[in-house]
């Protein structure tokens, strides 16, 4: 697989090299997209994968992403990535993320898992930096004491005989009507 991606801050189109990264980062602006196009093939013809991702990884804390590839039948794939599809986390100042390119099938195919670039994400300076929220970590919580409503009463027996009798001496207009 030898995918293209053309980079707003790049002239031009530049092509990637199987199993290789590009030696410098992408740099993406506020404002900028990252458009990567790629086609798939299996060996010399061109076959639309079961699955096409570009992994997006922080180093640091090991947090990544997938963002898939809408791939045509063709086996030409396309993706856009701008600062609105990243989540927060990725958004603070000077950061390298790594990213990767996976591509897998159904069958005998062999999957395709290789750095592509490194990415590096520039804020506007103008704006204020996104708040980062902690992430949601799972673990014990605090028991829950709940609280029941009461048994529901049934009412006094005298009551219920005086309906019960009522019913009992009106069934014999029902049938003799």
């Amino acid at each position: 697989m030898a995918p293209n991606w053309i980079s707003p801050r790049l002239t031009g189109i530049t092509r990637l090299v199987e199993n290789k990264a590009l030696s410098k980062p992408i740099s993406l602006g506020a404002s900028d997209t990252l458009k990567i196009l790629l086609t798939a093939t299996e060996g010399k013809k061109a076959k639309r994968p079961h699955q096409a991702f570009l992994l997006v990884r922080e180093p640091k804390s090991n947090l990544d992403t997938s963002f898939p590839f809408s791939v045509k039948e063709s086996g030409k794939g396309k993706l856009e990535l701008s600062h609105k599809d990243l989540p927060t986390q990725f958004l603070t100042p000077s950061q390298t993320l790594s990213a990767s390119l996976v591509i897998a099938s159904f069958g005998d195919s062999k999957p395709y898992k290789s750095p592509a670039f490194d990415l590096v994400i520039e804020l506007d300076p103008s704006a204020p930096p996104p708040l980062v929220d902690k992430p949601l970590r799972y673990g014990k919580l605090p028991e829950i004491h709940h609280i029941f409503k009461p048994d529901p009463k049934s009412p006094p027996k005298i009551i219920t005989l005086v309906f019960t009798g009522a019913v009992v001496a009106a069934l014999p207009s029902l049938f003799f009507v």
